[in-house]
């Protein structure tokens, strides 16, 4: 190791003599402490000086020194008696948390004076003393020197005062002597005068280090206390501790809950017996039993009045290697716990109606599937849909819906047996899963009287509303892999029940699985087909039925699959509106009818069928008006055909649409007249262009005189409102002639031709070549008459072809 230079020694003493910086806030309290000490000390120095005095006088007495040792002896005692009372009087003072720095000035100023007294005394007596005097005063000197410089060492200016002068006046004393003994004793009164120099530096140092430790010490108890009372104050969580044995030792004094709570915090209590019995007490107890920390338990606290719960989270502590206790922080989480419990309770039931949601059913389905039925008992799923429910909402309001739906899980769970389980699976749709002793009829008579229930008038805002339902039954067996395959089935019997005529139930076979697998392919073919082009737009001859001049043309949408052939629109056309391709295909057969039109005589119309769907559809609007302009088709010939089902949804909007398209001179007419509920009702709100008989009473017109007569009164009709009457579905020349004499203005069906592609109609009029642009200036279209013998045999012989 490299040897220490005389400057490194240097520099290490001096860094370790120099006291640490006090910090400005803290000076004043460190001055206030130095001078307490040395006040507690003042008694005892002022003993030691006036004994060390007596010493003195009875040691010198007998010399020549006696008279100026009286002087000094009394000047000694005057100084002494003087710091003796003003100690006493400022008793209180020295009491006082912070001094000024001039109270440390006057401290070294008076332990000067004492100083400056002592000094004297060599000057005094050397000169008129032996060697033996000389030994004697020199060890009182240096006595008081080290008495008092260790004494006053907390205040190293006051020890500094003291001493050097009386070094000071020793090293004199003995320099005015003769012998070479003196000088060495000067120099090592100087050494000393050095090493308690030393001394008391390294004492004040140290002991300014001890004081700025306990000022840190003391803040940081004071920061520590702000932030516990603060966070007792301000917080619902407090401290708690226990000792040994589980008995609460601190109480919060100032617990931010009811009295109730506060009062079960009891000294000396248990802690555990606190909660009541759960998981996280079990937990507590085996923690505080192996002196183990927890965290975050929570559980639930009986105050007599109501159930609330505390969070609790400790941990054990301990005093020179023994267990004291635990120690840790509680807080009141009822209004957390009963937040929770709402969210799980709206994670798990209907808001609206109280009743468990699917996802309970879908649990609850999942434990009674994995019990077994038997002979004697049998477990069923019925999921049921209201009939009628959209009406209500429309027409009474949304309240009036919410209070129907209420009033309806009132009604079911009043048929349902205490162990059936009753829940809303969202809408006006509900679902029971039951458990029923004997057998499968026991679940159908169930059913029966669930429908009979629902199918009763309900009393809503003043008015008698019908709402009966539709209602899906799926048995349970052990062809079912799980709960959701289970709803799947219920929902394809509901989706039966209400193809058979709603307000009755159906029980789930497989036959009906492979009718949904069958629509599903048919959706995913449609969606290719219209990918493929693979649909194409066949036209059905109308004409006049006097002249029997061709007027127009139906178009009708046939799909050419490329495995199963033609198919028509009956075995496609329900499963496209339940999957919303209904208004895709419906702007296309627009498109392409147009496209076809132009091919034709320019007075013959086309008419267009339109969907329920379609008529609320954003594009139908706009689909139509830039088809008619890429087109150069006249508004007048196209003629859009509707149900009185499209009239039914939305009468308002749909009447809106409808007054839309009328007004840019496209012609509306009233499909399948006489099968609805308010066609009346419907001629008078919208002026129709035309009415359509519907083909049911057509084809009974031979063999049923009310056919015959509900014909003629609809023809009658249609005369007196002004509009136009056509007759579909005419098969024969009865029917023909009959419509022809009562007033019908246009004849279709097979006895005039059958649906065809444009290229086959040639015998009905001149068909324009594809592509070639039409001279509508001065020249008139070939129109062909059509009669029995012209028709190519389109007669009865027709009367078995497919329909339409």
């Amino acid at each position: 190791m490299e040897a220490k230079t005389p400057i490194t020694s240097i520099s290490a003493l001096g860094a370790m003599l120099n006291a640490p910086p006090i910090p400005d806030k803290i000076a004043g309290v460190i001055r206030a402490k130095q001078l307490q000490s040395v006040a507690a000390l003042v008694p005892t120095i002022m003993l030691a000086q006036l004994i060390s005095g007596a010493v003195l006088l009875v040691v010198f007495w007998n010399s020549e020194a006696d008279k100026f040792l009286s002087l000094w002896a009394t000047a000694l005692c005057f100084c002494s008696g003087g710091t003796m009372l003003r100690s006493v009087r400022g008793h209180e003072v020295h009491k006082l948390k912070t001094r000024s720095q001039a109270a440390i000035n006057r401290l070294a100023r008076a332990s000067a004076i004492s100083g400056i007294l002592w000094g004297i005394v060599p000057l005094i007596v050397m000169p008129f003393t032996d060697p033996i005097g000389h030994m004697a005063l020199g060890v009182i000197i240096v006595a008081m020197c080290f008495a008092g410089g260790f004494l006053l060492a907390r205040v190293p200016s006051a020890a500094f005062a003291f001493v050097l002068p009386i070094m000071l006046g020793h090293v004199v004393g003995m320099q005015l002597q003769d012998e070479y003994v003196h000088d060495l004793m000067a120099v090592l009164t100087l050494v000393y005068a050095c090493m308690l120099v030393v001394c008391v530096q390294w004492s004040y140092a140290k002991y300014v280090e001890q004081l700025i430790a306990e000022a840190a010490l003391q803040d940081q108890q004071q920061v520590i206390g702000l932030l516990l009372r603060d966070f007792e104050e301000t917080t619902s969580d407090w401290l708690w501790q226990t000792d040994a044995e589980g008995r609460l030792q601190e109480v919060p004094g100032n617990l931010n809950t009811d009295k109730a709570q506060y009062d079960i915090m009891q000294y000396n209590k248990v802690l555990v017996d606190l909660f009541g019995a759960c998981e996280a007490r079990t937990v507590l107890k085996k923690s505080l039993k192996r002196r183990v920390g927890f965290k975050d338990l929570m559980m639930p606290v009986d105050t007599g009045e109501h159930k609330v719960w505390w969070l609790l989270t400790g941990k054990p502590f301990f005093e020179d290697g023994f267990f004291v206790g635990f120690r840790g922080v509680a807080s009141d989480v009822t209004a957390a716990k009963e937040s929770e419990d709402r969210i799980a309770h709206l994670a798990h039931y209907d808001a609206l109606t109280g009743l468990p949601n699917r996802v309970t059913m879908l649990e609850t389905l999942e434990k009674r599937m994995r019990t077994k039925s038997t002979e004697d008992t049998h477990h069923a799923l019925l999921w049921l849909d209201l009939d009628n429910f959209k009406w209500v909402n429309d027409t009474l309001g949304h309240p009036a819906g919410d209070k129907l739906l209420q009033m309806v899980a009132d009604r079911i769970t009043q048929v349902c047996q205490a162990d059936d389980i009753v829940a809303r699976l969202g809408g006006d749709e509900f679902a029971i899963c039951i458990e029923r002793c004997g057998d499968r009829t026991a679940i159908e008579a169930f059913a029966d009287d669930l429908s009979k229930e629902l199918a009763q008038p309900y009393l809503l805002m003043g008015s008698a509303a019908r709402c009966s339902a539709s209602i899906g039954i799926r048995l349970f067996d052990n062809s079912v892999p799980d709960s959701e395959t289970l709803l799947k089935h219920a929902d394809l019997a509901l989706y039966q029940a209400k193809s058979n005529g709603r307000s009755g139930w159906c029980r789930f076979t497989p036959e009906l699985e492979l009718k949904a697998s069958e629509r599903r392919e048919i959706e995913e073919d449609l969606q290719r087909a219209l990918e493929n082009n693979e649909l194409r737009i066949y036209f059905q001859p109308q004409i006049d039925a006097k002249t029997h001049e061709l007027v127009g043309c139906e178009a009708l949408l046939r799909w050419q699959h490329p495995r199963k052939g033609l198919i028509y629109p009956s075995d496609f056309i329900s499963t496209a509106e339940d999957s919303g391709l209904i208004t895709r295909i419906g702007d296309w057969v627009i498109r392409a009818t147009l496209a076809q039109a132009k091919r034709l005589p320019d007075n013959v119309r086309v008419a267009v069928n339109i969907s329920p769907l379609q008529i609320h559809s954003a594009n139908l609007f706009t689909t139509i008006v830039n088809a008619l302009a890429a087109n150069e088709i006249d508004p007048e010939r196209l003629d859009l055909e509707i149900t009185e089902s499209v009239l039914m949804t939305d009468t308002d909007f749909t009447l809106e649409r409808l007054h839309q398209l009328k007004k840019i001179g496209v012609r509306i007419s009233l499909d399948d007249f006489g099968t609805g509920f308010s066609s009346l009702s419907y001629l008078r709100n919208f002026p129709f262009d035309k009415i359509k008989i519907d083909k049911s009473f057509i084809s009974d017109m031979e063999t049923s005189e009310d056919s015959r007569a509900i014909t003629v009164a609809t023809l009658g009709l249609a005369k007196a409102l002004g509009l136009n009457c056509t007759a579909e579905g005419v098969e024969t020349e009865f029917q023909s002639k009959f419509l022809s004499n009562n007033g019908c203005d246009e004849l279709q069906g097979y006895f005039i031709s059958r649906a065809q592609p444009i290229d086959k109609l040639g015998n009905f009029f001149d068909i324009k070549p594809v592509g070639l642009e039409h001279e509508r200036i001065g020249k008139t279209s070939h129109l062909k008459l059509v009669t029995p013998s012209t028709k190519r045999g389109a007669d009865q012989r027709f009367a078995g072809l497919k329909r339409q």
